[in-house]
């Protein structure tokens, strides 16, 4: 079977730009992209369900997918916003053990996935690339502390505040979220999100509509106590 040059050349494009991949050489971007399967997600789709086992890893090529848990009484707690070039899971594809999390494509959505043994495999040989998800996940620890000591030290206007910071800082001052995806972010009520949006708005730091918040003034976001969350 020949292999569309075009089509190639886009999963080079990606594993070259990820942040993960980014010290690897070209050498290696060619054979993560020549191992690399490509799947489309529409909006709401399911990428992977918890408790399933993880046999590929997964990362985003297009589009935005939120990786998340749920409680029994339905609560969502949203761990990651992954975008292009971030990965969905990096211990599953060394153990093959169950996922403890959803994967829920936000918009159109574009995966790319490898079989997780080939993957394994290859990181094993690239000792750059291991401590490259080591930094990875130790940002990830750090920032669900983070969030664990805000929900009992911060008052939900400095969480509203930093969750909005921090989504600004990785998507730009355009975010096209709803007041509900940004409580679930900050661990508060849609009711409170909607109150504390109202005050930010009508102090002239954001303004928002329907599905989409612009953030005006970035700076007054920004609490010296609290550094940008891992999300």
């Amino acid at each position: 079977m020949k292999t569309d040059p075009e089509s190639l050349g886009r999963k080079i494009a990606l594993f070259r730009n990820a942040n993960l991949f980014k010290e690897l050489s070209p050498k290696a971007h060619l054979d993560l992209a020549e191992m690399a399967a490509r799947q489309h997600y529409e909006k709401n789709d399911i990428i992977f369900q918890a408790q399933e086992p993880c046999d590929v890893f997964t990362i985003v090529e297009k589009g935005l997918v939120r990786v998340c848990r749920y409680s029994a009484t339905g609560k969502r707690l949203t761990y990651l916003l992954a975008g292009p070039g971030e990965p969905l899971n990096l211990i599953g594809p060394f153990t093959g053990a169950s996922r403890d999390y959803v994967a829920e494509s936000c918009t159109d959505t574009v995966i790319m996935s490898i079989e997780r043994k080939a993957f394994a495999k290859f990181s094993l040989g690239h000792p750059q690339l291991i401590i490259a998800i080591i930094e990875i996940l130790g940002q990830a620890v750090d920032s669900s502390n983070s969030r664990i000591l805000d929900m009992q030290d911060k008052k939900v206007i400095q969480r509203l505040k930093r969750v909005l910071h921090t989504l600004s800082e990785k998507f730009g001052p355009v975010l096209n979220f709803t007041a509900m995806e940004i409580a679930d972010l900050a661990s508060t009520t849609t009711e409170s999100a909607l109150r504390v949006l109202s005050d930010l708005r009508q102090e002239g730091i954001i303004e928002k509509s329907r599905g989409q918040i612009d953030i005006l003034k970035p700076e007054a976001l920004i609490d010296p106590e609290s550094e940008d969350l891992w999300i």
